[in-house]
């Protein structure tokens, strides 16, 4: 089972609801390749919404395994590290970072 699907079935939100309407602001595709510094319009009010900062410590695991890939004198396992570090920043990005208002 995918991790994603995972952790949906155990009821885990998936982090995409308008802090302004309550509703789906956008895909987590969308969310994915949204920073704190960009604000999109929610799909539901059309609102500014913005992920919330701790964002950025979301990516820590896509660097880890960057620079493991780089100093690894095993290209397959320098592959698997960033590949399980790009899985787990998209993973954290959409379970624990939060959609907050644009204007705060």
């Amino acid at each position: 089972m995918l991790p994603a699907v995972y952790l949906v079935s155990l009821g885990v939100p998936i982090m995409v609801k308008c802090p302004y309407c309550g509703k789906t602001a956008m895909s987590r595709w969308r969310k994915s390749a949204l920073g704190p510094g960009r604000a999109v319009a929610c799909q539901s009010c059309g609102r500014k919404v913005a992920v919330h900062w701790i964002a950025i410590f979301a990516a820590i695991p896509a660097f880890l395994g960057g620079f493991v890939l780089m100093k690894s004198a095993s290209i397959p396992l320098g592959l698997a590290a960033a590949i399980a570090g790009v899985l787990a920043m998209g993973l954290l990005h959409t379970f624990l970072v939060p959609l907050v208002r644009a204007d705060a």
